[in-house]
């Protein structure tokens, strides 16, 4: 699938579908009933999860971010990409999903400007920022050795997008509660080895992240899947993941290990 570190936008046309222009004198504080309705609305467009954040230092770029709070959106990746093999009809399966989600993220986009708001939406391919890592700011997930987001409710079988808006009291997320995913995935290397056209990896013993080599990896050109479907976290369930990798880890630390 396509992925922040590669050059994916290339392959895909961004249409901007905003119908209401950006507010001259844009408003900075948004009542808690209006995010709640901004959530719903997400909701009802098959967005599954919602994030906030303020961009760090590492992810801006002053020459194209506007504004650097953050809303973030998680949609799931259809089963019928996910169980199909590699070819020209998946990725058009695949194209269609990410029209969709960019779609639903201007509409979303359109609501807050006709209130007032400032927003820059982030298409989910588009290579405006990386929205893994903004996702995992967010909270919502931690960054894999596939370097896709791995989430409880979705593992890596996810879309991700964002606006960045004027609106500056945010309910932002202060920790995340995913970073032992670091230490399981320095471990394990299932995404890699499923990785069939060899576009992965592995850095060095125990490295956090494997190495994509774009050149190789045809989640652009025929909607591959196959380190999703490969990856632990989109194969079994998110808790019990987590207590054998605590148990592992409070083993370590009475040998001295960890």
């Amino acid at each position: 699938m396509k992925d922040n570190g590669c050059c994916c936008e290339d392959e895909f046309e961004v249409t901007d579908h905003s119908g209401i222009e950006n507010p001259k004198s844009p408003r900075k504080e948004i009542e808690e009933e209006l995010i709640k309705s901004l959530e719903n609305q997400a909701h009802d467009l098959d967005i599954v999860s919602i994030g906030y954040t303020q961009i760090p230092p590492y992810l801006k770029n002053d020459e194209f971010l506007k504004y650097y709070n953050a809303i973030v959106f998680i949609m799931p990746i259809n089963r019928d990409i996910i169980d199909a093999s590699p070819s020209l009809e998946t990725q058009k399966l695949s194209n269609e999903l990410y029209a969709k989600f960019g779609k639903a993220t201007y509409e979303l986009s359109d609501k807050l400007r006709e209130k007032g708001f400032e927003t820059q939406v982030a298409h989910p391919s588009e290579g405006l920022i990386d929205l893994t890592r903004l996702a995992q700011e967010a909270g919502l997930g931690y960054t894999g050795k596939s370097r896709l987001l791995l989430m409880p409710e979705l593992g890596s079988k996810l879309l991700i997008s964002a606006i960045l808006t004027s609106i500056e009291n945010l309910p932002f997320s202060q920790n995340n509660e995913h970073e032992w995913i670091r230490q399981y995935c320095k471990r394990c290397i299932k995404c890699i080895r499923g990785c069939l056209d060899e576009a992965l990896v592995e850095q060095a013993s125990l490295s956090e992240k494997a190495n994509l080599i774009d050149g190789k990896c045809i989640g652009c050109s025929q909607g591959c899947t196959y380190c999703i479907k490969q990856c632990i976290f989109s194969r079994e369930d998110y808790k019990l993941i987590k207590a054998k990798q605590l148990r592992l880890e409070a083993k370590l630390r009475e040998k001295g290990l960890l």
